[in-house]
C-alpha cells in the first residue's frame, strides 16, 4: 500500500486523497481546516486520516521510512488576493515549502515532494504552447511566489538529493467554489448560470486557457507518484488544448440550459493572449487522455445535479 501526506485539505487537496484512498493508498492529510469533509468521505479500499494543524508543524507526525510522498497542495494567497498582499503571500508560500522540504531531509529523505504550482500564473500568454523550459515570466505575485518555490524544489533537488518536483498545473475544475476566490472560471459560469447573475467578463472573452477535469489533474499526479520512474523536476499538467472564456460560457450554458448573461469587468494584462501548455513530457511517462472541455462541464453538471438532489432528500 502506498502512502502519502498531504498538504491541505481544499480543492486539490481533497480531490487526490479521494483519488489516492480509491486506489488503495493510505494517506494523511494535513490542514487547518476541513472546508470538504475530506474526513467524512468514504475511503473505499484505502485509508483517509485527517491531521488538524500546521502543516509543517505537523508533518513530522505523519512521516515515517515508509512514506512514499508529500504533496504541497495549499499555501499562499488566491491570485486576486496576492495583488493586494504580496508579502504574505510570498511568506505563507515559501515558508511552506522550505519548511516541508527541511522537514522531509531531516526525517524521511527518501520521500518525495511534490509542489503543486501553477502553469497560468508562471507562464505569460503566448501563442505556442508553452513547454516546461520556455522561461517563467510571471505576472502577479501569486504566480512569483509559485515561481520562486519552484526554485527553491530546484535546489533541495540539486543540493540536497532530495527528490523534489514541482507539477505546473493549468485551470482546474470540477466543483463549485466562493467567487471570492478570485480564480475558477469554469465555476463562476456555472454559478451564473444557477443563480442568473451576470458573469464578470474581463477582456474580451476571446482570450484562451487550458483547462482541465479535475479527476484527470488527479490521474495525472497520482500516476505520476506510481509510475516509478525518475521523473524529471518539473511537469506540465493540462490538456495541450486551448479555449475561450466564450467557449467556457457556451459549453456550460449548454450543460445546464441556461443562458448567461454577462457583465463587463476590469481589464488586467493577465486577463489577455492565449495559453495552454505542451503536455507530450506527462504523456512519455504515464498514459493520459484528458476529457475535452464539453466532456467535462458536462460530466461537473452531472455531479452539481447529483449533489442537489442529494440535499433535497
Amino acid at each position: 500500500m502506498k502512502r502519502i501526506t498531504l498538504i491541505g485539505a481544499g480543492f486539490l487537496g481533497n480531490a487526490l486523497a479521494l483519488g489516492a484512498a480509491s486506489r488503495g493508498w493510505s494517506t494523511t492529510v494535513v490542514s487547518r481546516s476541513d472546508p470538504f469533509a475530506t474526513q467524512d468521505a468514504d475511503p473505499g479500499p484505502g485509508e483517509i486520516r485527517l491531521l488538524s494543524g500546521d502543516g509543517v508543524e505537523c508533518l513530522p507526525q505523519t512521516l515515517d521510512q515508509n512514506v512514499d510522498a508529500i504533496v504541497i497542495a495549499a499555501g499562499g494567497r488566491f491570485p486576486l488576493h496576492s495583488v493586494a498582499a504580496p508579502a504574505a503571500d510570498a511568506i505563507e508560500t515559501l515558508s511552506l515549502v522550505i519548511g516541508v522540504c527541511e522537514t522531509v531531509r531531516s526525517l524521511s529523505p527518501s520521500a518525495k515532494i511534490i509542489f503543486l504550482s501553477s502553469a497560468g500564473a508562471v507562464y505569460s500568454p503566448g501563442g505556442e504552447l508553452k513547454c516546461e523550459s520556455d522561461p517563467g515570466e510571471p505576472t502577479s505575485p501569486y504566480g512569483v511566489s509559485r515561481r520562486v518555490g519552484e526554485e527553491y524544489m530546484e535546489y533541495y533537488r540539486r543540493v540536497h538529493g532530495l527528490s523534489t518536483y514541482s507539477l505546473r498545473c493549468v485551470n482546474i475544475y470540477g466543483r463549485l467554489m466562493s467567487p471570492a476566490r478570485g480564480q475558477g472560471v469554469v465555476s463562476a459560469a456555472f454559478s451564473s448560470a444557477l443563480t442568473g447573475k451576470p458573469f464578470t467578463l474581463h477582456g474580451d472573452g476571446q482570450q484562451t486557457r487550458d483547462f482541465i477535469y479535475v479527476d484527470d489533474f488527479v490521474t495525472a499526479t497520482l500516476g505520476l507518484l506510481e509510475s516509478g520512474r525518475d521523473l524529471p523536476g518539473t511537469i506540465n499538467v493540462g490538456t495541450g488544448m486551448g479555449h475561450s472564456i466564450a467557449d467556457v460560457l457556451d459549453a456550460v450554458g449548454a450543460a445546464t440550459g441556461s443562458a448567461i448573461a454577462t457583465a463587463p469587468g476590469p481589464n488586467a494584462h493577465t486577463d489577455t493572449g492565449n495559453l495552454a501548455v505542451d503536455v507530450s513530457l506527462l504523456r512519455s511517462i504515464i498514459d493520459f487522455e484528458p476529457l475535452d472541455l464539453d466532456a467535462g462541464i458536462k460530466l461537473m453538471a452531472l455531479k452539481i445535479a447529483a449533489d442537489d438532489s442529494r440535499e433535497s432528500l
